[in-house]
């Protein structure tokens, strides 16, 4: 409905919404976006381990427990939106400074379902989740699978399906099985930590975590 509204015409010459938005400054580093990204991040996660955060995941985690324990919801849900805003907004600015020009078009309802796609495959409790899940949705969508809209002869012979658009459909199949079979995302509730890494390349497929559980259960009988 915003968008709607700010493309109209007759308040055209007030928005300026309708036609593009151009003159944006531009940043000479690429180190830069990488920067103020952090830095975002960083925000993200003091906000997340002080008490507000805390509220947040209660309410996320059960909203009529976390009334009882005395959280005020509409504030907090308030709060959330407006903190939340307010990321999206420099991200918005990073995009028209990347782009060096906007225009309302492209802020579809599509994008919406992309950034929930991100965050249901990183795993909604997971910061380094979403980070990984965007770096794997866009690698996919416009990197990896790009091949796949293009049509490919092997021989003589044409391989069927190849064509505009197959990408997509490909990558939707990719999504569901990760939704079917990674129900909490990739990453889950958990964190990205050195130690974490340290023990799956020490045990991999958890079999020695295995092994030392059966021999305290046979201890124990």
């Amino acid at each position: 409905m915003i968008r709607a509204i700010i493309q109209w015409n007759k308040i055209g010459p007030l928005t300026n919404g309708s036609n593009l938005l151009r003159n944006f400054y531009t940043y000479d580093s690429i180190l830069f976006p990488f920067g103020v990204s952090a830095l975002c991040i960083a925000m993200i996660i003091l906000l997340i381990r002080s008490t507000y955060g805390r509220a947040f995941k209660a309410i996320r985690e059960d909203e009529v427990a976390a009334e009882a324990m005395g959280i005020n919801l509409f504030k907090h849900k308030m709060m959330s939106f407006i903190i939340s805003s307010f990321f999206a907004g420099i991200s918005g600015a990073l995009l028209a400074m990347f782009q060096t020009t906007v225009q309302a078009m492209a802020f579809t309802a599509a994008m919406t379902y992309e950034i929930l796609l991100i965050v249901v495959i990183g795993g909604i409790g997971s910061i380094t989740g979403s980070i990984l899940a965007a770096f794997l949705f866009v690698a996919c969508s416009e990197w990896w699978m790009r091949f796949l809209d293009e049509p490919m002869y092997i021989g003589g012979f044409q391989v069927p399906f190849l064509r505009t658009g197959f990408r997509m459909v490909v990558f939707s199949i990719v999504i569901m099985a990760v939704v079917l079979f990674w129900r909490k995302g990739i990453m889950g509730t958990k964190e990205f930590s050195w130690d974490g890494i340290a023990k799956f390349f020490k045990d991999p497929f958890g079999l020695i975590s295995r092994q030392k559980g059966k021999g305290e259960v046979q201890r124990n009988a």
